[in-house]
C-alpha cells in the first residue's frame, strides 16, 4: 500500500509561474516514505477560469488541496484564490474521480462540503493495483533510461510538420530567421535527410503585395484532403491580421515548385463570407472521422487590448471536394481557462493538430506563451464515431501532456504535429527553445509512447 499526497507547487518564475503554481499537484508516497512525483512534478488539476459578462477571462488558481473517498470514487477539494494568490471566497472547487486517470470539476457549495473539506486530508492511501494504474498514466518510464531528444534538428524553425508524398520526405514549418515572411518546404529521401545541409528550404509561397501576402506565413500544414494535396497556413495583409489560407497542388504537380500551386484562398463560412471579419484566425488543421471531415482552428479577438477574449479553438464540418468552404456553423470547442494555457497574457489554445489512434481522435493543441519557456501541450480527446460538432462528446485533459518537466535540457515545448517514420512508428515533431544558445524556436521529434490502456504519452520518448 502507498499514498497519493496532493498539494500546490512553489512559485518560480520564469519557469513556474504562479498561474501554474497554484494548481493541485500531486505525488506517490511509498511505505518507506519514498515520494514520487505525478506528471514530472507539474501541475495537474487547475481552476477553470470564469467568463466576465464580456466574454474575457478572469483566471483562478487554487489553495490547499485535499482528497478525500466519496460514495463513489473519489474527490479532491481547494479554495480558489485570484491570481495574486489572494483566496476570492468564492465556493469550493470540486474534482471527482474514478481512477485518477480522468477528472470532472465541478463547485461544492454548502455546509456538507465545507465540513468534508474539514475532514479531508491531504493524503490517501491506495491499493498497489491502483497505484500501476496510475503510474502508467502520470508517471510511468518504458525504458527505464534517461529520456535523450537531439535538439534542435532545425534552429529558428517553429510549427513544424514531417511528412511523406510520393515516395520523398518534407518539412514544412514557420520560418523564423525570415521573420515569418514566405512559405519554405524541404525535400529529402529519409526523415534524418530532413535536417542536413543538402535539404535546403525551397520557397513555394512569397511575398506579394498585390495579393495581401506580406505578413506572418504561419503555420503551414500538408493535408491529403479527397485525394488532393493541399497546404493550410495562415497569412495577413499590411494591417496585421493572420487569416486562415489554403492551397491547392496542381494536379501531377511538385511540392517543390511554387508554380505547381493553385493560387491560395481564404476560408469561407458556409454562406460565403469569410471565416471571421473581427478578430484573427490561424493554425487551422484537417482530419477525417466517422466518414466526415472536420477543421479545427485557432481565433482570438481583441489582442492586445482590455477586450482580449485569448485564442480559442472552433470545430466545423466540411466537404472534401471544397474544403475551404464550411459546411457547419463553427463551435467553439476549447478555451484558455486553465492557468498551463493562461501565462503572461498570451492566454493560449491554439496549433491544434488531430492524431486518430485506435477509434479515438486525440486533438493535441498547445497553450501558454509560444516564445515562453511555459508553452506546452495538451489533448483533447474523443471517439471517433460520435457527433464532433457536439462539445460534450470532447473530453479536455486538465494537464498539460508535453511540458517543460518533460525532457531535460528542453524549454517550452509546442505546436505539435505527428507522423510516422520509416518503420512506422509514432512520432512528434514540436518547437522548443534553447535559450542560452539560439534565442529562438527550434524544431525536433521524437517517438511517441503508447501506455498499455491505448493512449499515446508524448512525455516518454523511446
Amino acid at each position: 500500500m502507498g499514498y497519493l499526497r496532493v498539494y500546490t507547487g512553489e512559485a518560480r518564475e520564469p519557469h513556474c509561474p504562479r498561474a501554474l503554481a497554484d494548481s493541485v499537484h500531486m505525488a506517490y508516497v511509498e511505505e518507506g516514505g519514498r515520494e514520487r512525483p505525478l506528471n514530472q512534478g507539474y501541475g495537474m488539476l487547475y481552476a477553470r477560469a470564469k467568463i466576465r459578462p464580456d466574454d474575457t477571462i478572469a483566471p483562478r488558481g487554487i489553495t490547499d488541496p485535499r482528497i478525500l473517498p466519496l460514495e463513489r470514487g473519489y474527490g479532491i477539494l481547494a479554495r480558489p484564490v485570484d491570481p495574486e494568490g489572494a483566496e476570492t471566497g468564492e465556493e469550493l472547487i470540486l474534482w471527482k474521480t474514478e481512477d485518477f486517470l480522468r477528472f470532472w470539476q465541478e463547485t461544492a457549495s454548502g455546509e456538507e462540503w465545507r465540513q468534508a473539506y474539514a475532514r479531508a486530508g491531504r493524503e490517501l492511501e491506495i491499493s498497489s493495483e491502483q497505484w500501476q494504474r496510475i503510474r502508467q498514466r502520470w508517471a510511468a518510464d518504458p525504458q527505464g533510461k534517461p529520456r535523450k531528444v537531439e535538439f534542435p534538428l532545425a534552429v529558428g524553425w517553429a510549427d513544424p510538420v514531417i511528412f511523406t508524398w510520393e515516395g520523398k520526405w518534407y518539412f514544412l514549418a514557420t520560418n523564423d530567421n525570415n521573420n515569418n515572411i514566405g512559405l519554405f518546404i524541404r525535400e529529402a529521401d529519409s526523415v534524418a535527410g530532413l535536417f542536413t545541409a543538402e535539404a535546403q528550404p525551397r520557397r513555394i509561397l512569397d511575398y506579394d503585395e498585390d495579393r495581401a501576402f506580406i505578413q506572418t506565413f504561419w503555420a503551414p500544414e500538408f493535408h491529403v484532403i479527397g485525394g488532393r494535396a493541399y497546404i493550410l497556413f495562415a497569412v495577413g495583409g499590411r494591417q496585421w491580421a493572420p487569416q486562415c489560407h489554403m492551397m491547392r497542388l496542381r494536379e501531377g504537380g511538385r511540392l517543390t515548385d511554387p508554380a505547381d500551386w493553385e493560387t491560395p484562398v481564404r476560408v469561407r463560412r458556409q454562406d460565403g463570407s469569410f471565416l471571421t471579419e473581427r478578430g484573427i484566425s490561424l493554425d487551422m488543421t484537417y482530419f477525417k472521422a466517422g466518414g466526415n471531415s472536420y477543421l479545427v482552428w485557432s481565433y482570438r479577438y481583441g489582442i492586445g487590448t482590455a477586450a482580449d477574449t485569448g485564442s480559442m479553438l472552433y470545430i466545423a464540418s466540411t466537404d472534401e471536394t471544397r474544403p475551404w468552404v464550411l459546411t457547419s456553423e463553427p463551435v467553439l470547442l476549447s478555451r484558455p481557462l486553465y492557468g498551463w494555457e493562461n501565462q503572461r497574457g498570451t492566454i493560449n489554445n491554439e496549433g491544434p493538430y488531430p492524431l486518430l489512434l485506435g477509434d479515438k481522435v486525440y486533438l493535441a493543441y498547445s497553450g501558454g506563451g509560444a516564445c515562453d519557456p511555459t508553452y506546452a501541450v495538451g489533448y483533447l480527446v474523443a471517439e471517433q464515431n460520435d457527433d464532433l460538432l457536439d462539445v460534450n462528446n470532447w473530453y479536455k485533459e486538465p494537464a498539460a501532456m508535453l511540458h517543460r518537466g518533460s525532457i531535460e535540457g528542453i524549454e517550452g515545448p509546442g505546436h505539435n504535429s505527428f507522423f510516422r517514420d520509416e518503420n512506422g512508428d509514432l512520432m512528434i515533431a514540436y518547437h522548443a527553445q534553447e535559450r542560452d544558445k539560439y534565442n529562438m524556436r527550434c524544431t525536433t521529434f521524437h517517438r511517441v509512447y503508447i501506455n498499455e490502456q491505448g493512449m499515446p504519452l508524448l512525455h516518454l520518448p523511446c
